[in-house]
């Protein structure tokens, strides 16, 4: 090639532009009159040759891509074999690949915001809460804070590498936090001021979480201390719900008046002792006065009465499967012994061999991802141990339990942390909201192969005695 602009070999007849009659230049100047010579028509039409040597380059410069050879230059156009064919098909394919991936990064980032009740990039450092007989860590000295995304959304928190990641990199349920607070602000090396908060979970992990912004940092503190109130709230109401029902079954009198109050301690959170007292006076000879009494202070909820006790008895379910890759490797009892320890419930399991169009139906969701024809061969490459288990919080935590769908982005102590490392080979699957869980509980199981019973484990875990 030549040392024109772009590495181009530049043929001058393949650019000379046609003599017009007139110079656009000379149109409406003082010399118009005056006879034209070949050097005032090449300095008038310089300018228009250079504009399209430049056009002509910049399209040639299209076909100049690194590492394929387009022939010898000396042809008026560009010939290719089919190896090197074959080869732009693959880089147009790869770049296809990267484009839909980008796009679904911007769907998940879009979805985040959109929902989230708060989502920003906070600095974050993890510290465990030293064990009885511990020696204090001085850590004041150690500089680990690492920028991270972090989303409030739902009763969770996530914290993401990037705002652009598909997946967290590690959670935290609101329904875990014990405490709180504010921690002192400190200047860095950057010489900004870091005004800084804690988060306190009941497993002893202590995210400590800053910014250079006071108002983002009070922001998150005033929302967490809303959240975990309500959280907490929640709880103490279904607990006292449940002590009722099961005292209830027991009672032919209370049997008749318990659904009025599970809707008074589901619609009055925090004002659980009203409820209890008038079941005490249900107990007692003016049973009749404290029923009408009830029913007259809350008539909204004698309208719902059925609808307030199922809600308030039902457990949430969630479905779990190890994939084939698990199954192999002989880690079933690992991953159902880790659920079990936690005090979850397993209602349903069977090993089944899933068909590719099987496969399809679950990851049906994926169907125009560029990954999806590899999602279902894989599932479908050998057997699977489909399962649901049962409890409080049990898709969100199951979800915790399992770990960031990238291994290595998974914290250890998580099935994924400790017992994956890529993540085309994850071990296992766990449903990520109560619509997917609802959908895949149904796909995998048929209403009658699912177990409802009671656990006497369940008034050790839930408080219930």
């Amino acid at each position: 090639m030549g040392d024109g602009p772009g590495k181009i070999q530049v043929f001058p007849d393949h650019f000379k532009a046609s003599t017009p009659t007139e110079d656009p230049l000379e149109k409406n100047g003082s010399t118009a009159s005056q006879p034209r010579t070949d050097n005032s028509l090449r300095s008038g039409h310089h300018f228009w040759n250079r504009r399209k040597l430049i056009h002509a380059a910049s399209m040639l410069n299209l076909f100049s891509r690194p590492g394929l050879p387009w022939g010898s230059g000396t042809d008026d156009k560009v010939e290719l074999t089919t190896v090197e064919l074959e080869s732009l098909r693959s880089e147009i394919a790869d770049l296809e690949e990267k484009e839909a991936h980008l796009k679904a990064q911007l769907e998940h980032l879009d979805e985040l915001l959109r929902s989230a009740r708060l989502a920003g990039y906070l600095f974050i450092r993890t510290r465990w809460t030293a064990l009885p007989g511990e020696p204090p860590i001085d850590d004041a000295d150690v500089d680990d804070w690492l920028p991270r995304f972090v989303v409030l959304h739902g009763s969770c928190i996530f914290f993401y590498l990037m705002s652009t990641d598909l997946s967290p990199q590690d959670s935290t349920l609101l329904s875990d936090i014990v405490e709180v607070g504010p921690l002192p602000s400190f200047i860095r090396e950057d010489e900004h001021t870091r005004y800084s908060f804690y988060i306190l979970t009941r497993h002893g992990l202590r995210y400590e979480c800053s910014s250079i912004s006071e108002i983002q940092v009070g922001s998150w503190l005033a929302a967490l201390r809303t959240d975990c109130k309500e959280e907490e709230e929640e709880r103490s109401a279904s607990r006292t719900v449940r002590t009722i029902i099961s005292a209830s079954k027991s009672s032919p009198l209370l049997a008749e008046g318990r659904a009025v109050a599970a809707a008074t301690a589901t619609s009055f959170r925090g004002k659980v002792p009203s409820s209890a007292s008038f079941y005490g006076r249900a107990g007692s000879r003016s049973s009749s006065r404290g029923w009408i009494s009830g029913a007259l202070a809350l008539p909204a909820a004698v309208c719902m009465l059925q609808e307030q006790e199922a809600h308030a008895a039902e457990m949430e379910r969630t479905f779990i499967a190890i994939k084939p890759d698990g199954v192999q490797r002989g880690l079933i009892a690992e991953i159902i012994s880790r659920f079990e320890r936690k005090g979850f419930k397993l209602v349903a399991i069977k090993l089944i061999a899933p068909s590719k169009e099987f496969a399809q139906k679950h990851y049906h969701d994926l169907k125009d991802r560029p990954f999806f024809n590899g999602l279902c061969d894989f599932l479908s490459s050998g057997p699977v141990l489909a399962m649901v288990w049962e409890g409080e919080g049990v898709i969100k935590y199951g979800r915790k339990l399992i770990g960031a769908t990238d291994p290595q982005k998974s914290e250890p102590g998580t099935i994924r942390g400790d017992l994956a490392v890529v993540v085309g080979r994850n071990i296992i699957h766990g449903s990520d909201g109560p619509e997917t869980a609802k959908d895949e509980i149904n796909l995998w199981f048929r209403p009658e192969e699912l177990v409802s019973y009671t656990s006497h484990a369940e008034k050790w875990v839930y408080g219930v005695n």
